[in-house]
């Protein structure tokens, strides 16, 4: 019996869920285990051993207080009866804590360390006005990437899918205060862990994943600012400044709760521009101390030498002996 109790808590433990649901499904086994030890305890009378049959008896009264306290905690709002775990935690010095005001703090101090220090991750820093945003495209085949890597993200916990810790009941009470139409599941854009700008041939692709070895094609660029994208990558140099996943599930407010839409994940990007330059400049050479070779005129044609006859006659290189053209291969190169 222990032994699949203790089965059931490690399957729960592969699956990411509420610590108010978690702790009602721990409840919910505590309780349907204590009743073994009520059978324990009768196998002990029947077998003539009273004294421990009176030990496992105790200790189910015992458990069942404390499964009875979880109920009323977990199940119920109203305070439980004759609940001594305020003295327990006197005597032991032990200040009490709620599960989920616990996963609302952390919650909250990773948004805080994000909003301090820039959630939104960029490949570099870029001056605004080198920024424009870009129109996308996404095909069948591209957006089924987007879902899978978020789902995949949502798994190692890279990004949380829980409505930023909130209750329905605070969300509730966000869109009527606020005046907002929806809040979703993705409280804020989260930059992928790895994204690129590849040039295809006739497009522009973003790629993006958990790393560059498994990055996919996840978006076409269309048009960069109000100027197409082709037209655009033929003036300037271009660069992602940053990529981000929003939308998915959302909830929106209704009579007296919430409901759930559901609409998939999309990807926001923003390129980082700089102008072309219409002329490179050759580097210069350094200054060398070799004596500089002399010039001679050539032609289109063969190069032209001087003979030894006279000065004023020029003849094709071509027909006299110290052309190339009359030494062997390995001669050409010993000259």
């Amino acid at each position: 019996m222990f032994s699949l109790l203790s089965m059931i808590n490690g399957w729960i433990g592969y699956i990411n869920m509420n610590a108010k649901i978690k702790n009602r499904v721990y409840t919910v086994l505590g309780g349907l285990g204590n009743f073994y030890l009520l059978y324990v305890a009768y196998r002990f009378y029947a077998n003539g051993f009273a004294g421990r049959g009176t030990l496992f008896i105790l200790a189910f009264l015992i458990l069942l207080y404390f499964t009875y306290l979880n109920v009323m905690y977990f199940f119920t709002d109203q305070p439980a009866k004759f609940d001594i775990s305020p003295v327990i935690m006197q005597w032991l010095h032990i200040t009490p804590k709620d599960p989920e005001e616990e996963a609302r703090k952390k919650v909250a101090r990773a948004r805080a360390f994000y909003q301090q220090h820039g959630y939104v991750q960029t490949n570099g820093i870029f001056k605004d006005e080198n920024l424009l945003p870009a129109t996308l495209a996404f095909s069948p085949k591209q957006e089924a990437n987007i879902q899978q890597l978020v789902q995949q993200l949502a798994k190692i916990q890279y990004l949380n899918l829980d409505y930023g810790g909130r209750t329905d009941d605070d969300i509730y009470q966000e869109l009527k205060t606020k005046n907002q139409g929806q809040v979703y599941a993705l409280a804020d854009p989260v930059a992928l862990p790895y994204f690129n700008l590849k040039n295809t041939g006739d497009r522009l692709e973003v790629y993006g994943g958990l790393n560059q070895m498994e990055s996919q094609s996840l978006a076409t660029i269309t048009e960069i600012g109000l100027m197409p994208a082709t037209q655009a990558l033929t003036k300037y140099r271009l660069s992602i400044a940053t990529a981000v996943v929003a939308g998915g599930p959302f909830k929106r407010g209704g009579r007296s709760s919430v409901m759930e839409e559901h609409q998939p994940f999309t990807l926001k990007v923003q390129l980082a521009y700089q102008e072309k330059t219409a002329v490179a400049t050759a580097p210069i050479a350094p200054p060398s101390s070799q004596p500089e070779p002399s010039k001679t005129n050539s032609s289109s044609d063969q190069p032209l030498r001087r003979t030894q006859h006279t000065d004023a006659e020029w003849k094709d290189s071509s027909d006299q002996p110290n052309s190339l053209e009359h030494y062997s291969r390995t001669e050409r190169y010993h000259r």
